[in-house]
């Protein structure tokens, strides 16, 4: 006999018959036998599962499909082609939530983008712990064999990681270590060069929090292998998933090197001599900063990150004042008028984050002359503060209130 949920199965392969039909009939039948739903099967009966089966972009292809973000075991397994274009569609889904270009439609701008994103890739986790095996997906006993997906649990723990350097958590990052450290060995033999700029970009970040020597160094191996990704190369970087990747890993990589630029000023603080960035460190944030503008130049929303780093580029090379205020001024300016341009234009705007970012930066690096008064940068700086709080961005709002007790104590705040 054949067991209802081989409907979905079924389902899966191109027919006249609505997918909707199918899949609800298949679980009113089981439903109504006391069946319990397989685990290669019970994303499906989760909200955005249904909604991906019924309603998503996909096909079942006559031949196996390439991919750097998931694996399957049964290539030719319909039902496990599916479940395999829904683990990348979850990726794609945790990555249009902190990704600011405009092609990914973000699924909010607000203090939720973290925290929805993790929800997705901790979804993802548990899909790719309980992928159809390489025997035939369901049988009529509703005994399921299952595998797992070493690469899209590696790329879950990659975003997650870059999410935990976003947000300043160091310890979070830490304990990832393990896990994007072993890279899966296709990846490893992959002539993409873009799980290599996420590994190599893990490895910078340890390298700032002191566990590994050479951050410097590691940032460059990890430039090289992107700007690799974004080469010539027709092959490579064509999907949506691959520019936000691409554009996430060049964000962390342009935050890693302003990181290691703010360490070595704060050493060469107490001797009152004022640091600027050598020759390497400039060069190195130049040609990130090149890959992100190159990354952003058609989307509006991304421009503000552009904005941040140009800005950061210009303090770093100690350069006259008057533009960096003007690149930092496009993100403050706005913070209250989002409500008078519509919400057709929303996603223009700059983050919170991007806003907190921009006001410690002008706080802490730009003459007085440049700077609103105490008090209104006071308010400022505390509704920045509410915001990273909410938003989870450890690193930033410990800054902030750092910020706000100088210039409670009447302390100068800025560097010269």
């Amino acid at each position: 006999p054949i067991h209802p949920l081989m409907l979905v199965s079924d389902a899966a392969l191109p027919s006249p018959c609505p997918q909707r039909f199918f899949l609800s009939s298949a679980r009113q039948v089981l439903l109504s036998h006391g069946g319990t739903v397989p685990p290669a099967l019970q994303w499906l009966c989760h909200p955005v599962g249904h909604r991906f089966f019924v309603d998503g972009d996909w096909a079942v292809k006559s031949s196996p499909r390439e991919s750097i973000y998931s694996s399957t075991s049964n290539p030719v397994d319909p039902l496990a082609q599916v479940t395999q274009l829904f683990r990348e569609h979850l990726l794609e889904k945790a990555l249009s939530c902190v990704s600011r270009l405009e092609g990914q439609s973000p699924v909010s701008h607000g203090e939720g983008e973290f925290s929805d994103a993790l929800e997705y890739l901790n979804f993802l986790n548990r899909c790719a712990d309980a992928v159809p095996g390489p025997a035939p997906s369901i049988s009529a006993t509703m005994d399921t064999t299952t595998g797992t997906d070493p690469v899209a649990n590696w790329w879950a723990s990659v975003v997650t990681m870059v999410i935990h350097g976003l947000q300043g958590d160091d310890e979070a990052m830490d304990h990832l270590y393990p896990l994007v450290e072993s890279m899966p060995k296709v990846l490893q033999m992959s002539e993409n060069p873009l799980p290599r700029a996420a590994l190599h970009t893990f490895k910078a970040a340890r390298g700032l929090l002191g566990k590994l020597d050479c951050s410097l160094g590691q940032c460059d191996k990890a430039s090289d292998y992107l700007r690799d990704s974004l080469g010539g190369n027709k092959q490579f970087a064509t999907s949506t998933i691959d520019r936000a990747m691409q554009f996430l890993l060049c964000d962390l990589l342009l935050i890693i090197r302003t990181r290691l630029w703010q360490q070595q000023m704060q050493a060469t603080q107490p001797h009152g001599t004022p640091y600027q960035a050598s020759a390497l460190e400039l060069r190195g944030f130049q040609g990130d900063l090149s890959s992100l503008r190159r990354l952003a130049q058609a989307d509006r929303p991304a421009m503000h990150r552009v904005f941040l780093h140009e800005a950061t580029a210009r303090l770093m090379a100690r350069a006259s004042p008057t533009r960096t205020h003007q690149l930092l001024d496009r993100s403050l300016r706005q913070r209250g008028a989002s409500s008078n341009k519509g919400a057709s234009k929303q996603e223009n705007h700059p983050t919170a984050r991007e806003q907190a970012e921009a006001l410690l930066l002008a706080c802490s690096y730009l003459p007085p002359a440049f700077l609103l008064g105490p008090g209104q940068r006071m308010g400022m700086l505390a509704e920045a503060a509410r915001s990273l709080e909410k938003l989870g961005d450890k690193r930033t709002l410990h800054e902030c209130q750092q910020m706000i007790i100088k210039l409670g104590s009447g302390s100068t705040v800025t560097t010269s």
